[in-house]
């Protein structure tokens, strides 16, 4: 009999998981990460690298393990094709379900790195010691650029999602008040646990707009900052849960497996005081609602 978290993951869906093949060494492929989520009943998998689209690799998963879904997606990096709305059509055409705004590349990611966050551990990594512009979703006078608001109407068209990545907080407030003038309601704003800058005023600003918050696993662990549970807690009640999904960001060599991973954060998250329907409105109705599965 397994025990009462292990059950919570039948239904679920994370929305933000690393995989092989990467440009670095990833825990496994999507069809490994799809064996371990079918056998958990979980719904599906959103898949990720910075650098390349996950597309063909949830192709394939699919077809070899069709009890579960694994959703492909794109990280509008330089190498990927950046703030380009071709490559949003193009990969939308493919079976994209979910478009990251710059990660790696983003102005703002890049800066917090030379501030010393230890996101520096993943932004050097994809440079591969070349020159690299990074990105902003705004111009000058802080309005957003013709090809962002062209990638949200493409996405709105659509019905997938757009997500933050690591763009900063009065970037993201420019996309979701964009996305709520357009009445598009799959934006996310993405982890934005793991910067200071997004303050709990900012937030629920974002969601007032109509964003979505994923709050994220990894930054609980030591080599990612270290924060407390609670403070995740605190976060989800302070906007709501019905503003939020729960994300492992998982799929690191030195994580454990993003499945088992899910299910303790589940088990935290009670733990330091969300009760079930919260839980299940972040790991389940929140996430089918993001890929518009229901």
């Amino acid at each position: 009999m397994k025990g009462i978290e292990t059950q919570g993951l039948v239904g679920a869906i994370d929305m933000h998981v690393h995989c092989m093949p990467d440009y670095v060494p990833r825990y496994g492929d999507a069809i490994a990460l799809a064996q371990e989520a079918a056998e958990a009943g979980m719904r599906g998998l959103v898949i990720k690298s910075h650098l390349i689209p996950t597309i063909g690799s949830a192709q394939l998963a699919n077809e070899i393990v069709p009890e579960t879904t694994i959703f492909g997606s794109v990280a509008l990096n330089a190498p990927a094709g950046g703030l380009n709305p071709r490559t949003v059509i193009a990969n939308i055409k493919a079976g994209a379900k979910v478009f990251w705004l710059p990660t790696i590349d983003a102005a703002f990611g890049y800066k917090k790195a030379l501030e010393g966050h230890w996101i520096k551990n993943y932004n050097g990594g994809g440079n591969f010691n070349r020159e690299i512009e990074y990105m902003t979703v705004t111009d000058e006078a802080g309005e957003l650029k013709d090809e962002v608001r062209d990638i949200v109407d493409i996405c709105k068209e659509n019905n997938v999602c757009l997500a933050s990545g690591h763009i900063s907080p009065e970037e993201a407030l420019q996309v979701a008040k964009y996305a709520h003038e357009i009445g598009y309601t799959q934006y996310e704003v993405t982890h934005p646990n793991i910067w200071s800058e997004f303050t709990f005023e900012k937030l629920r600003e974002l969601t007032e707009l109509g964003a979505t918050l994923s709050i994220a696993y990894g930054c609980t662990l030591p080599h990612n900052g270290g924060v407390h549970p609670s403070y995740l807690v605190d976060m989800i009640k302070y906007v709501g849960a019905e503003h939020c999904t729960m994300i492992t960001d998982f799929g690191q060599v030195y994580s454990p497996s993003p499945i088992e991973g899910f299910r303790v954060f589940r088990a935290l998250m009670r733990r330091f005081g969300c009760d079930t329907r919260e839980l299940d409105l972040m790991m389940k109705v929140n996430p089918a609602r993001m890929l518009a599965l229901d």
